[in-house]
């Protein structure tokens, strides 16, 4: 529905409920049927609910960040109890494959698709694109390895997921930026 769409807004607080198996089975039902160019699905999917592993995953963010002027929610790092991800209980990793020119195209329209059915399902989503250089560097193939990345793979983007602890109001949007030609 397009009440949905026009609804999604990206969650940052979240509420310490885990979201359940039968949640997460809809939504990776979503992101696999999202369209890809010549349906080669470039993408590989980890769902992380681990603690010590997103505990991991936060850890080497923080370090990554240490004396870098970063944007957005990421430029808070140096706050007490700083979570990357915001403390969701439940941590979307997207890999592509590297070299192939569809990689980023059909890991948007399947990030759109697990947005979109988590919003559907009243969960919360945001993604986290200041995460993805962090998780490709040398020094934590560590990471992809423990969450079975395949060689030849490299993160792409993440998504915190869960229940909502907040409801934003839509920031602006720039309805000029769309110009119809007749």
């Amino acid at each position: 529905m397009v009440s949905n769409i026009l609804k999604r807004r990206s969650i940052r607080k979240y509420t310490d409920k885990q979201v359940t198996q039968q949640q997460l089975d809809t939504i990776m039902k979503c992101a696999i049927y999202a369209p890809s160019a010549l349906n080669k699905q470039t993408w590989e999917i980890r769902v992380v609910q681990n603690q010590k592993i997103l505990e991991e995953i936060n850890k080497r963010f923080l370090a990554f960040a240490q004396g870098k002027e970063l944007q957005g929610s990421a430029s808070r790092y140096r706050e007490e109890g700083f979570s990357i991800f915001h403390h969701a209980p439940t941590l979307i990793v997207m890999a592509g494959e590297k070299g192939s020119s569809y990689t980023k195209l059909d890991a948007g329209l399947a990030l759109q698709n697990i947005l979109l059915s988590a919003n559907a399902l009243d969960l919360g989503t945001c993604p986290i694109g200041s995460l993805v250089p962090v998780l490709n560097l040398p020094e934590n193939e560590d990471i992809l390895k423990l969450l079975n990345i395949p060689e030849g793979y490299e993160v792409t983007i993440n998504v915190a997921l869960g229940h909502p602890a907040e409801s934003p109001e839509a920031p602006i949007r720039y309805s000029d930026k769309v110009k119809i030609i007749k």
